[in-house]
């Protein structure tokens, strides 16, 4: 199939509140330039209507992030506290300008086609915004011909069919706990300095903390359930001086 390095995998109404949201995966010819994940499709939930910068500032981000607690909270009119590590500037601004220019075909309306874009590929499911936005079948689809995945979701409680793709995105022990309660692997995010790891928890080997072992390309262990792995991810919060700022205040 001859495509560009961009398509567009869903357009339609968010799984979280019903507001159109949009979804791209890149890479598709070009090998991604993600130091952390290595050479991965990646994947970008977008708000259809209005750019990430912009609606992060007015909150419209919470039909593709849901009650993820790092997008930070809305007062007089600005964003404040945000402590999620993606920057909005980069990776997920210059998508969305490019599928305002429309440089991305569109392929959603076939699940094989869907598939046939991943096929012996790695994906990353959710490079930024929540697995738990995007109706199941684009994941089943896009994952069909993989040869492997890595997700997250902070939306584990609602959304239980997501188990077999994504890790539950953990930020406290207790939640650790009664996600892996509920049948999920777990990927908890502690705070800088802390090392004390939880039974069943391994750093994560990308992580500085780990010494950047290796890339997720080469791990894969995020991938949910799919590969029957028993054991969960615990990872320090990251990100540029605005948001350790924010991560340091928080606590």
């Amino acid at each position: 199939m001859n495509i560009p390095n961009g398509a567009v995998i869903y357009r339609g109404p968010s799984q979280l509140d019903g507001l159109p949201i949009v979804v791209i995966a890149i890479g598709l010819n070009q090998k991604s330039a993600n130091r952390k994940t290595g050479n991965m499709i990646q994947t970008y939930i977008l708000c259809d209507d209005i750019d990430p910068v912009a609606a992060v500032k007015v909150g419209a981000d919470i039909s593709i992030c849901g009650n993820c607690r790092h997008r930070g909270q809305i007062k007089d009119h600005k964003n404040v506290g945000r402590t999620c590590y993606v920057n909005l500037g980069q990776g997920p601004l210059i998508v969305f300008r490019a599928f305002q220019r429309s440089l991305y075909p569109y392929i959603g309306d076939s699940n094989a086609k869907i598939a046939e874009i991943s096929r012996e590929r790695l994906v990353r499911i959710g490079t930024y915004g929540d697995p738990a936005a995007v109706p199941l079948y684009v994941w089943r689809s896009l994952t069909q011909h993989a040869v492997g995945h890595t997700g997250y979701t902070h939306q584990w409680k609602d959304r239980p069919e997501l188990a077999k793709y994504c890790m539950a995105s953990a930020d406290t022990e207790s939640d650790g706990i009664d996600a892996r309660l509920a049948g999920w692997r777990t990927f908890r995010v502690v705070m800088p300095g802390q090392v004390e790891r939880m039974t069943g928890e391994a750093v994560c080997p990308a992580s500085k903390e780990a010494g950047k072992k290796l890339t997720c390309d080469k791990c894969l262990a995020c991938d949910g359930t799919t590969s029957n792995r028993r054991g969960s991810i615990v990872i320090q919060a990251h990100g540029g001086t605005a948001v350790m700022a924010n991560v340091n205040k928080a606590g």
